[in-house]
């Protein structure tokens, strides 16, 4: 027996890997046993972290939201047999609550049940436990949540009778009869056992409650949308929600809605009309554009369009032009704007006065010569001064500062503030003020840092949003996700984005997680670089999937039952003529196995069940009736949606200008790099570029810190800005007389070679050690700084010719390290053609410099891994060039020799 079930084991195992092309039934197992312990290396690798984790949180008081369930489980629970079972601290609250009353049942969770559980008095054998909740509501499975939990008590629990008791709530008192209808009929073909969790019978069915006054038009629509051509000028997202726009513009003519208040009918407003998105990422503002273009207001609960907002636009351009002047888009941009109060006649003219400079030429050249518009020629000297007097203010204001000076002397905050919308976009200009504050957080500083920093945020799509203040009687279209909307209603609720693809990101994972299967991950074999799919990894993925697709069915169950009183769902699919067409020649049977499990958008599970239906068609904006009244609930619609002719261009000459004009050149873009203030860091970088040496980077950018595990913190390299500033740190505290004077023994030598002669190479490398171990100590220099420094490094630097110079200088009361310096230079140093009055500043930090009887010696340090010195010469030149010129005007001196030390190669140059 044992042999014949042993060659049964060897048969399965066969045909397993003849079913999934795995080569011999050894490869099967060999896939199996890799699997299962790399699932154990990491399962034991998440425990061990997640215990670190704790730790660190505990040692700074911190708990997040998981812990305090966690705690709160641990509280009023303790394990007995294997099961769960209440705590002391839960009988005691089970003596406080004489009832349990659990809303949202079907969204709970695990632990969430076995908290409150353990507070009933369900384990004394008395249930106190009352739950209210709809499955097919059940759409938060990303946070857990377990419909099996609602499923068994439905199935479990007796109807009308007994302790465990079921009541069905089937009224709808929300919606319509032709919502309720539309409905059931849909779901009644969709939702099955396994296709949504609940068998969608006379139980589950909704049965109208509300009572609603006659009215026509409110049958439930669905809008076939075709996908535009490539070369179109509008994508899918923009023809489905032009279909929306016409709708909308329809309905707002012709339908009618009930006044709660009344009774009666009254038109339908804005607010009444509510658009819900699988999703709004890349949605929202697709439908948001279109929408206003057609003269819909609209509001979204944006995370973009702040850069966008007129008010944070005319700040920002206010800022660039103080920054530089000679811009002439930002400085057209102030003066339309409140700040400078002129009308574009105005602006032409003085433009036109000089057309051969800028912008801020001409304003120059008109309020110092013009004398045919004396008070034109007036307005312009006094903007001209404000602009001059708030640059210099610029210099030493905080960019806050200098934000709010501006916006508090023009009145901004009140002028926007009376504009329509003016809450919103007051909010705008505040949030503008908080942007500034956390900028004044980084290391960067100043008006030009500050404009790049926004730009940045801006090209790189770091947008917040505009500030959502929006009044709940506002009357405009709410567009919103179907999550948001979960537990709200509206008298006309459009469904949209149907044909978008169902996210199925967590079912192709490499690493699969299910609370039921546990874990599984592909088999990969790195001697023979082969990765494929586990027979677990495939079982888990299928399961995966059909539970997502049952609550993409619950969602859409959601999304439908938010109508009140008319449904319309819209969908862009490609040959959706075809689909059209194919579709009415259906019967609308139910949704079967294979369509639920193939499904990839909503209209990929609502076409199959589609009834007979009531058919309009409707092409390039003109609607053709095609069918007759057939008495069902939801009628299809097909629609291509094209631009108007008011959006192509009229005439080839019309075409030929607008091209000339987008592809005009600006004739001062050389002015756009001029700043009132800059760094030698800067300078040196903008040299590289000329250079195009390796090192140069565009734009600034943060490393990235590697996490790394504890087993192989020994390994870690540090990063090149910590080991710069370590290095750099230590020097600015090294003391001479503590460290190389002790190894020298006592007295000042008189020269290099007594120096050289009377050093303790041993003795100096344990001075230093000590004396960087003492700074640590006394809370000088930072650990990681300690660490990140070669002592043995420090000690060649100390033996060398140079230290000796450097102690010399330092006995004298002539060694100066860490020394800032400000420098004003031409602006036409920078580049020719920026103008001849312009003052740039240069701020800086020297690193060491000394004075000797014929000069100054400057000297800076290096960490660089280069070759050669050479190569550290040609980066570092333009830095030194200034240094130079700072310290011969500021001193007096001449710099009679200029030395980099390179710490990587241990060897000065100069």
């Amino acid at each position: 027996q044992i042999k014949s079930l042993r060659d049964q084991v060897k048969k399965l195992v066969k045909d397993l890997a003849a079913a999934y092309f795995y080569e011999t039934p050894e490869e099967l197992l060999s896939d199996m046993e890799s699997s299962f312990g790399t699932m154990q290396v990491f399962t034991e690798l998440v425990i061990r972290f997640g215990k670190e984790f704790g730790k660190l949180k505990q040692s700074k008081n911190m708990i997040d939201f998981s812990d305090m369930e966690q705690f709160a489980l641990q509280i009023l629970t303790t394990e007995q047999d294997g099961e769960l079972v209440p705590s002391p601290a839960a009988k005691e609250y089970q003596e406080q609550f004489a009832e349990v009353m659990i809303d949202e049942y079907q969204d709970s969770n695990l632990i969430q049940e076995s908290i409150l559980t353990s507070v009933s008095t369900v384990s004394r054998g008395k249930n106190n436990i009352f739950m209210v909740g709809d499955v097919k509501q059940s759409i938060y499975k990303f946070r857990l949540a377990r419909p099996e939990l609602f499923l068994e008590k439905y199935h479990s629990y007796q109807e009308g009778r007994g302790e465990l008791r079921r009541i069905d709530l089937a009224r709808n008192f929300r919606s319509r009869r032709e919502v309720v209808d539309t409905v059931n009929d849909l779901f009644g073909r969709m939702m099955d056992k396994d296709m949504g969790g609940i068998v969608y019978d006379e139980r589950a069915m909704l049965y109208p409650g509300a009572e609603y006054p006659e009215n026509e038009g409110c049958g439930s629509e669905l809008y076939l949308v075709e996908k535009p051509d490539r070369e179109e000028d509008m994508d899918a997202r923009q023809a489905e929600a032009l279909c929306v726009a016409h709708k909308i513009k329809e309905l707002r003519e012709h339908f009618l809605v009930t006044d709660r208040a009344g009774g009666g009918l009254v038109p339908v407003k804005y607010s009444d009309i509510v658009i819900l998105l699988r999703t709004t990422s890349g949605w929202d503002e697709a439908f948001k554009e279109v929408l206003e273009q057609e003269g819909i207001p609209v509001h979204i609960t944006s995370k973009t369009g702040y850069f966008a907002a007129p008010e944070v636009q005319e700040l920002l351009q206010l800022l660039r032009v103080l920054d530089n002047p000679c811009q002439d888009i930002p400085l057209f941009g102030v003066m339309k704007a409140v700040f400078g109060g002129f009308s574009e006649e105005e602006i032409a003219r003085i433009r036109s006065y000089h057309k051969d400079c800028s912008l801020y030429e001409a304003l120059k050249e008109f309020a110092g010569r013009e004398e045919n518009f004396p008070q034109l020629r007036e307005r312009v000297a006094e903007f001209l001064d404000k602009i001059a007097g708030y640059r210099s203010c610029t210099v030493y204001l905080p960019i806050r500062e200098l934000l709010a000076k501006l916006v508090n002397d023009f009145g901004y905050l009140d002028y926007v503030t009376a504009l329509p919308a003016g809450s919103k976009r007051r909010a705008n200009v505040e949030m503008l003020f908080t942007k500034a504050s956390d900028f004044e957080k980084t290391s960067y500083f100043g008006l030009f840092h500050f404009i790049r920093y926004m730009e940045q945020l801006e090209e790189y799509n770091v947008d917040y949003g505009e500030a959502g203040l929006l009044d709940e009687n506002a009357d405009v279209v709410r567009i919103m996700s179907i999550h948001k909307s979960k537990g709200l209603e509206y008298p006309v609720t459009f469904v949209c984005g149907l044909g978008k693809r169902f996210n199925m990101q967590d079912v192709n994972q490499s690493l699969l997680l299910d609370m039921d299967m546990g874990l599984a991950v592909d088999y990969v074999d790195p001697e023979r670089r082969i990765r494929n799919k586990t027979l677990r990894r495939r079982a888990l993925s299928r399961k995966l999937r059909e539970e997502s697709l049952a609550e993409e069915l619950r969602v859409l169950y959601v999304a439908l039952t938010r109508a009140r009183e008319k449904l319309i769902l819209t969908g862009s699919l490609e040959k959706a003529a075809e689909t059209w067409e194919r579709t009415q020649e259906m019967e609308g049977g139910k949704l079967s196995g294979l369509d639920f499990l193939t499904a990839g958008s909503f209209l990929d599970l609502l076409l199959p069940v589609l009834p007979g239906t009531c058919v309009s068609v409707t092409t390039a904006g003109q609607a053709q009736a095609a069918a007759a009244e057939t008495g069902e609930q939801l009628q299809l619609h097909y629609r291509r949606e094209q631009l108007g002719q008011a959006g192509r261009l009229g005439d080839e000459a019309a075409r030929l200008r607008l091209l000339e004009r987008l592809n005009g050149v600006y004739p001062y873009a050389s002015l756009a790099g001029l700043y009132t203030k800059t760094t030698v860091s800067e300078l040196k970088i903008a040299a590289m570029a000329d250079r195009d040496e390796a090192a140069f980077h565009t734009f600034e950018t943060k490393e990235v810190q590697p996490c790394i595990p504890a087993f192989r913190r020994e390994e870690e390299k540090v990063s090149g800005a910590v080991r710069g500033n370590a290095y750099h740190r230590v020097m600015e505290l090294l003391d001479f007389d503590t460290v190389a004077g002790t190894a020298a023994g006592e007295g000042f030598p008189e020269s290099f070679q007594a120096y050289a002669q009377a050093l303790d190479s041993s003795r100096l490398e344990e001075e230093l050690h000590r004396f960087l171990c003492r700074e640590v100590e006394e809370k000088r220099l930072l650990p990681e700084y300690f660490q990140a420094v070669q002592e043995k490094k420090i000690v060649r630097f100390l033996a060398s010719p140079l230290a000796y110079r450097m102690w010399r200088a330092g006995r004298g009361g002539m060694l100066y390290r860490e020394q800032p310096f400000v420098l004003g230079i031409d602006a036409r140093r920078l580049k020719n053609d920026f103008p001849e009055e312009e003052t740039v500043l240069i701020q800086g930090i020297i690193d060491v410099f000394f004075v000797e009887e014929d000069g100054i010696v400057l000297l800076d340090y290096k960490t660089d891994t280069v070759s050669s010195l050479a190569q550290l010469w040609n980066r570092y030149e333009t830095q030194m060039d200034y240094y130079q010129e700072a310290l011969e005007r500021l001193m007096g001196l001449r710099v009679k020799e200029r030395i980099l030390y390179s710490f990587h190669l241990e060897a000065p140059l100069g």
